[in-house]
């Protein structure tokens, strides 16, 4: 007979995996890679990889899954085309302001296009969106609050290197902090399909690197205006995409008892942003 598990176990699991994740740079200095490579943009890249596979292996071994039930707990298996396509329709109006208002970025590069735009983007929606975030809300219940707040608090200090300026900072974490819990709530509309919120962060970053907006994740008022924008057409396509994009089965979120969106999570914009 399986024994079932408390939700607190699910809860502290994770956020000791995310742990041993966070301490990865520490991890590639010992192993003696980070002295041989002086491009930290594939440090990173190396870096992504391992908090990947490393999040492919906490879920089997949580869960007691095979490869490709861990890839499914992580939201890899959903449909991915409209995911896609959800992202390249929301991300239009920072493509048509940054082009016409911005020149293209003279420092762009294939390894920073590949890293920044895909890569990390990718890493990162798998290690907060489909790992730390499902696991706190899905499996230990922890409702939608507390446990995209968590993600989201640790996604902000993740993106604190960008500046040392103390209100630019603050700025920073402003926006990357509630950008993150609008990422879980889309991730939780989605189905926890993660290649909706995946794409809508590649092509995010995407546009602000191809384009000379700012070095920065802060950007100024035209900038956030079109990144605004941005937002809002994804909220309305996520509202509603069951009329856009008719459900398929494998969209399900295949738990016992999942939590219901009527007493644990935001229903609207309003609720997220207030």
């Amino acid at each position: 007979m399986k024994i079932p598990r408390s939700k607190w176990w699910y809860a502290l699991i994770a956020i000791v995996v995310f742990a041993f994740i966070d301490q990865y740079n520490v991890f590639l200095k010992l192993i003696g890679w980070r002295q041989y490579i002086s491009e930290w943009l594939i440090v990173l890249s190396i870096r992504n990889t391992f908090e990947v596979a490393t999040c492919l292996l906490a879920v089997a071994v949580m869960h007691r899954l095979g490869f490709k039930r861990a890839a499914h707990e992580l939201g890899l298996t959903k449909p991915v085309g409209r995911g896609l396509a959800f992202a390249a329709i929301a991300t239009l109006p920072m493509l048509i302001t940054f082009a016409l208002t911005s020149s293209v970025n003279p420092k762009m590069t294939f390894l920073t296009v590949g890293v920044l735009c895909f890569i990390a983007p990718f890493a990162e929606e798998v290690l907060f969106r489909g790992f730390l975030f499902r696991q706190l809300y899905r499996r230990a219940r922890l409702g939608f609050w507390v446990a995209s707040l968590f993600p989201s608090v640790l996604f902000a200090i993740a993106h604190l290197y960008q500046s040392d300026d103390f209100n630019e900072l603050l700025g920073i974490v402003a926006i990357t902090g509630t950008g993150s819990i609008l990422f879980c709530w889309l991730y939780m509309k989605w189905k926890d399909n993660v290649w909706p919120v995946f794409g809508l962060h590649a092509g995010m970053n995407l546009w602000w690197e191809v384009f000379a907006v700012d070095d920065t994740a802060l950007g100024g008022w035209v900038s956030n205006g079109a990144r605004l924008a941005t937002i809002i057409i994804a909220v309305l396509l996520t509202i509603y995409k069951d009329k856009i994009w008719k459900p398929l089965p494998s969209e399900v979120v295949d738990l016992d008892a999942e939590p219901t969106e009527s007493n644990t999570a935001p229903r609207d914009l309003r609720s997220v942003v207030t």
